[in-house]
C-alpha cells in the first residue's frame, strides 16, 4: 500500500465520520452522535498507528514536495474551517439579535461534524496536489 492510497482510504472514513455527525445533529441524538465519532476517531487514529508500523519501518518517506502539498492542504483546511466558523457565529449573533423571543443555538455536533470535514478536505486537497504535480515521472532525483 502507497502513502497515497493510505491518505484516500482515511479521507473515505473522515467523510462516514462527517455524515455520521451530520446525521445525528440532523436527528438531534447527540449522545449517541459523540459515540459514532468517537469510534470513528478510534479507527482513524488505528490506521495513524498502522502507517507509521507499516510504512515508516523500512523507509521513510521523505520527500519535499509531499511535505509542502501536505503544508499546504493543512494550511487550505484550517483557513476553510475558520472561514465556516466566523460565518456560522455571525449567522447565528444576528438570528439572535433579530429574532428576541427564540434563541438560536448552534447544535453541539456542529463542531466535529466541521472538525471531520476539514479533515477529509485537508486529504482530498492534498491527494489533489500530488496528483496535478505529478507527471508520471518518478520525482525522486
Amino acid at each position: 500500500m502507497t502513502f497515497n492510497r493510505y491518505i484516500a482510504m482515511r479521507a473515505v472514513v473522515e467523510i462516514v465520520g462527517a455524515l455520521a455527525c451530520v446525521l445525528m445533529m440532523m436527528i438531534g441524538h447527540n449522545f449517541i452522535g459523540v459515540i459514532i465519532t468517537a469510534l470513528v476517531a478510534l479507527i482513524w487514529a488505528c490506521g495513524e498507528i498502522w502507517v507509521v508500523q507499516v510504512l515508516n519501518k523500512q523507509r521513510p518517506r521523505r520527500d519535499e514536495l509531499s511535505d509542502q502539498h501536505q503544508s499546504k492542504a493543512t494550511q487550505f483546511a484550517m483557513w476553510v474551517l475558520v472561514a465556516v466558523l466566523v460565518a456560522l457565529g455571525f449567522i447565528y449573533t444576528v438570528l439572535n439579535m433579530r429574532i428576541l423571543f427564540t434563541p438560536y443555538v448552534i447544535p453541539p455536533m456542529a463542531l466535529p461534524t466541521l472538525a471531520m470535514c476539514a479533515l477529509a478536505l485537508s486529504d482530498g486537497y492534498y491527494l489533489w496536489l500530488e496528483h496535478d504535480g505529478s507527471n508520471g515521472d518518478d520525482d525522486e532525483d
